[in-house]
């Protein structure tokens, strides 16, 4: 009977190691591994994406730094030599050029700034004449009101010099207007970091938490895009993180909506 007690002993502790054994065993190749960690950031609506290293090489997920600096803004346009009227000069060597505009678009203009005429010929004969001339914004010829009469545009002139002739009366141009909020210094991403949530609001991933494989979503205003970079008027700090690529990733894994 001695015996029988100790048989049943040791096969209890050998089932018990057993079942102890398969309680340590490392997940198997079948089992779901989470790529995303979410969590709620008190007293907000959002929440943090912590990715796991391989979910992040897997997305590709790259950064650039956000850049604040002084900007040019132009707007180019067509517009015309004008032809004087008869006994009215631009003076020596000088012409005007007009430009047709909404008093919308006019009123954006920084006619403090110069202009710049370009020539609608692209066939040069071999000089660089790409860089353009030089406007100053004038006053313009004299002229009956009912010469410039439209409902929908006004008139602005240019005063250009022309001592290379380069220019001749009734020539249709480019010139590039100076728009307002020229050199003022202005945050900016690439446009590709730029998320656009279900209402239209834009956003960026940012990445300064000291977790290098944590993500915050913040609230960005677009001014205007120009090429392939967002100018903002409001954003994170200059220097911080954000995300160029995978963005619209974490955005999915954040709110469970995907792009």
């Amino acid at each position: 009977m001695r015996h029988n007690n100790q048989r049943w002993t040791v096969g209890i502790l050998i089932i018990a190691g057993l079942l102890l054994s398969a309680c340590t065993q490392t997940p198997t190749a079948g089992e779901k591994i989470v790529p995303a960690r979410v969590e709620k950031i008190e007293g907000t609506d959002l929440k943090r994406v912590v990715l796991t290293e391989k979910a992040a090489e897997r997305l590709n997920v790259q950064t650039a730094p956000l850049r604040e600096e002084q900007v040019v803004r132009t707007r180019t346009v067509g517009g015309v030599v004008v032809t004087p009227p008869e006994g009215q000069s631009a003076g020596p060597g000088k012409v005007w050029v007009r430009v047709l505009l909404t008093e919308s678009d006019l009123n954006q203009v920084d006619r403090g700034q110069p202009a710049l005429v370009l020539s609608l010929d692209d066939e040069d004969d071999g000089e660089d004449e790409d860089d353009g001339l030089e406007a100053e914004a004038d006053d313009g010829p004299d002229v009956d009101d009912a010469e410039d009469d439209d409902s929908a545009e006004a008139a602005l002139y240019y005063l250009v010099d022309n001592s290379g002739n380069r220019l001749v009366p009734g020539q249709r141009v480019f010139i590039e207007l100076a728009l307002s909020g020229s050199g003022t210094s202005q945050k900016i991403v690439p446009y590709a970091a730029v998320i656009y949530d279900v209402k239209g609001a834009t956003w960026v991933y940012t990445n300064t938490n000291p977790e290098p494989l944590a993500f915050v979503r913040q609230s960005i205003s677009i001014d205007y895009i120009k090429g392939d970079l967002a100018f903002l008027t409001e954003g994170p700090s200059a220097g911080t993180n954000v995300v160029t690529v995978g963005g619209a990733e974490l955005y999915g894994a954040e709110t469970g909506v995907s792009k």
